[in-house]
């Protein structure tokens, strides 16, 4: 509350519950503070495993994640 990131949700698996990010790396330390400090979503008990990081800087292979998650359409 009072503050906001704009964080990209690239994709999302149902089955395996896996998800790809993307934020601005200076917002890194903010969104996985969010996550470790959520522990309840719809009164339903979450954790998260962050599995990758990749930093925008040094990744040659980031045309790939470079849709817009609000330009998404889920069936």
């Amino acid at each position: 509350v009072g503050a906001a990131l704009p964080v990209d949700l690239l994709t999302y698996e149902d089955k395996t519950l896996c998800a790809i990010l993307r934020v601005i790396s200076s917002g890194l330390v903010k969104l996985w503070s969010a996550l470790t400090l959520l522990g309840f979503y719809q009164n339903r008990r979450c954790a998260f495993r962050v599995l990758q990081v990749k930093c925008c800087e040094t990744s040659p292979f980031l045309l790939a994640l470079s849709g817009n998650s609000r330009e998404l359409v889920l069936d």
